[in-house]
């Protein structure tokens, strides 16, 4: 059984092959920020690492939408030259974000005080344009690597954001500023390396966009023809986002800045398999899908030779935290940090939900069906924010972590079921298809 799962692996592009040539880079990025994360977080207090995950929640939550998901369509694109609209479009609406951003920031309307009340500096919201826009670029590079299947180009750039932001975390620590400002810094001179990688190997492998072959028309027949990915992909991410980027934004709001720098560790030992294997996955079971229904084959199979694969990769690391949670985050973290890894173990069955079903619901881009998935990411959103804010008069942060644990491993096991419903249903009709053919 392991020799024929190691050939596949070294068989050049293969599933295996090209989850593990994306996951290698993932893991690496993830393994130096393990690395730092005793150190920093012995030299950063709770609340800046609450200040950091605060900031990062509404740039990931106003990014999301930055670019209306036209990157996805990149791997559907039918030629080089409409790929490349949808890039320039990708990149400008991006970029378009940003600066409004920035615009309203800087004429500090009401509703931006509400959000720089509940931090020490208000000039750490000015960071929010920056996050927002090379978290956006990565993103549309990532999937023009997909489509040339170039897998090893996303890799790297996950490890020198990893490893890039770990290392300037820690040495803006060590020089002295260890307030939420170090990590957020950090974090944005991470990304910024591993958009530089991008930008290097575009230019490398010959890829190049002269103005003249960029035209307005293009552009609108590229957004007219992948106009599903704004009209429901985009609102779908947008909401995944902020379900993902709820917690720490109600934790701060209920109960405190301490309490979400507290999670925000608490997760990112559990976020370490979702963002080393779970993207990979995700990213070539999407790639990989659209072909099988192009080429008309069978997609069932794969979607539960990945299931096995993801189940093998998650049960034993999080069985761990389950059950050694506390002493595992005192021993590595230090004393002070044995609630975060009380709040790891509470997330356990949500993250092994998560891990095994987010990776497969790229099939509702493959199929057309983007509306089912932004029906699910409303009902999580939903119960996402339902979950903190009936049990914010309890003053119990843990309780209130329970009850999200509980409401989105529910969620997460009937997105699984539709997703498995809704594969078995395109190969039922894909075979009566060819019956019918013959």
């Amino acid at each position: 059984m392991l020799k024929p799962f190691l050939k596949r692996i070294f068989t050049k592009d293969t599933f295996a092959s090209n989850v593990a040539t994306l996951g290698t880079g993932s893991f690496i990025g993830q393994l130096s920020t393990l690395a730092a994360a005793p150190l920093l977080a012995r030299l950063f207090l709770p609340e800046a690492f609450g200040e950091l995950q605060y900031i990062l929640s509404i740039a990931l939550i106003l990014g999301a939408i930055s670019t209306l998901r036209f990157e996805m369509a990149l791997p559907l694109a039918n030629d080089n030259s409409a790929a490349k609209h949808l890039l320039v479009l990708a990149i400008l609406l991006a970029l378009g974000t940003a600066l409004i951003v920035t615009l309203v920031f800087l004429l500090d309307p009401p509703i931006i005080a509400s959000i720089y009340s509940s931090i020490s500096s208000k000039g750490l919201i000015l960071f929010i344009p920056l996050i927002l826009f090379f978290e956006a670029q990565n993103s549309i590079f990532s999937y023009w690597f997909t489509r040339t299947k170039n897998f090893k180009v996303p890799s790297l750039a996950r490890s020198f954001s990893g490893a890039g932001t770990a290392l300037a975390q820690t040495a803006i620590a060590l020089g002295g500023i260890v307030s939420g400002l170090g990590l957020i810094g950090g974090y944005i001179l991470g990304q910024i390396s591993s958009f530089v990688w991008y930008v290097y190997m575009f230019l490398r492998t010959g890829e190049k966009i002269p103005v003249k072959s960029i035209s307005l028309t293009g552009i609108f027949e590229q957004a007219r023809e992948h106009k599903k990915f704004p009209l429901f992909s985009s609102w779908n991410v947008v909401l995944n986002t902020i379900s993902r980027n709820l917690p720490p934004l109600l934790l701060v709001s209920y109960f405190s800045v301490e309490e979400a720098g507290y999670y925000a560790i608490g997760i990112r030992l559990l976020n370490m398999p979702l963002n080393t294997f779970g993207m990979s996955v995700g990213q070539v079971y999407y790639q990989q899908t659209a072909r099988y229904k192009e080429q008309g084959i069978a997609m069932l199979p794969l979607m539960r030779s990945t299931i096995l694969k993801l189940l093998a990769i998650i049960i034993l690391p999080l069985l761990m935290i389950f059950f050694f949670g506390e002493q595992l985050f005192g021993f590595v973290f230090g004393e002070s940090w044995i609630t975060a890894g009380t709040i790891a173990a509470i997330m356990v069955p949500f993250y092994f939900m998560r891990f095994i079903s987010s990776p497969l619901s790229s099939i509702f881009a493959v199929m057309g069906k983007q509306h089912l998935g932004l029906i699910w990411q409303l009902a999580y959103t939903l119960g996402t924010f339902a979950s903190f804010y009936f049990t914010r008069t309890s003053n119990d942060f843990l309780l209130a972590i329970k009850v999200y644990s509980l409401v989105g491993s529910a969620l997460f096991f009937t997105l699984l079921l539709v997703t498995m419903y809704m594969t078995r249903a395109s190969d039922r009709r894909t075979k009566l298809k060819y019956e019918g053919s013959n």
